[in-house]
């Protein structure tokens, strides 16, 4: 990957609104705020800020984020800061992706926030604006007379559960691309399972250190759950789909990886000539 402006690697951002970033940094925290030191969430917040101008990705040299980290609280040392981008790697929070110079050598890292998988709920409603009412406002106690009585009807409705695992299909969120969700569905019709799935083929993206869109891959993805399928009417997956799944995706992954890097550097020696 070349380094450059921040809006060449907007390709790899899992965001679309800074409302779902502050979401998912807000659930980040509660699940997994107690793994970091206290100077590690100060080093942790001012990646975060520094993660809007194009939503979820930062490439600020790690020394700029070091110096911004010093007006907060007594600041926060460079090696301070690498355990918090380690921890954050390791626990799936982020990806950290390397650039490197035309005459070789490391430039700056580019650090893509995820989404907080299987726990982010979309809003299903948008917000209206509400007028003022000029109807006065009836007294607490009628009010609280009203709800007493709502209460109980509700408490007497036979109301059916819904969890998790009873929602189909439809209810899956919108980062889950239409295609997989179509070309899944015959098979698993519950959101969960389709979640689950689509989590694995993250995973091994992120694993391979694409530069390029999970779009593009999709061909392949699909390619590799309908191999899954037929090895499993063939009876020939000994133990869980979804880990064969995962196997045959990072294999065709490893193959287009190698590609990708044949053509560039068939191009770069084209350059040269």
């Amino acid at each position: 990957m070349k380094p450059g402006n921040i809006k060449q690697f907007s390709h790899l951002r899992e965001f679309t609104t800074l409302q779902q970033f502050n979401e998912t940094m807000k659930q980040t925290l509660s699940q997994y705020g107690d793994q970091f030191t206290k100077g590690e969430l100060i080093a942790f917040t001012i990646l975060t800020r520094f993660s809007v101008k194009e939503i979820g990705i930062c490439n600020a040299r790690i020394c700029k984020l070091v110096e911004a980290a010093q007006t907060e609280k007594g600041g926060v040392s460079r090696s301070t800061f690498e355990r918090m981008l380690k921890k954050a790697k390791q626990l799936g929070i982020l990806s950290i992706h390397h650039t490197t110079r035309e005459k070789g050598g490391y430039s700056h890292n580019v650090y893509v926030f995820h989404r907080f998988d299987g726990t982010l709920s979309e809003k299903l409603t948008e917000r209206q604006t509400t007028k003022k009412s000029t109807t006065p406002t009836p007294p607490p106690e009628k009010i609280r007379a009203e709800t007493s009585k709502l209460e109980n009807k509700i408490k007497d409705k036979d109301l059916r559960p819904i969890t998790l695992d009873t929602l189909d299909h439809t209810f899956v969120p919108s980062y889950v691309p239409t295609s997989f969700t179509k070309t899944v569905k015959p098979f698993f019709n519950r959101a969960k399972q389709i979640c689950e799935l689509w989590d694995r083929v993250l995973i091994a993206y992120r694993q391979m250190k694409f530069t390029e869109a999970i779009e593009s891959l999709l061909p392949i993805i699909t390619e590799a759950f309908k191999e899954t399928v037929y090895k499993f009417k063939q009876n020939k997956i000994q133990k869980s789909f979804t880990a064969y799944f995962y196997g045959t995706l990072v294999g065709k992954l490893v193959v287009q990886k190698r590609k990708y890097a044949a053509k560039e550097s068939l191009f770069g020696r084209w350059l040269r000539m």
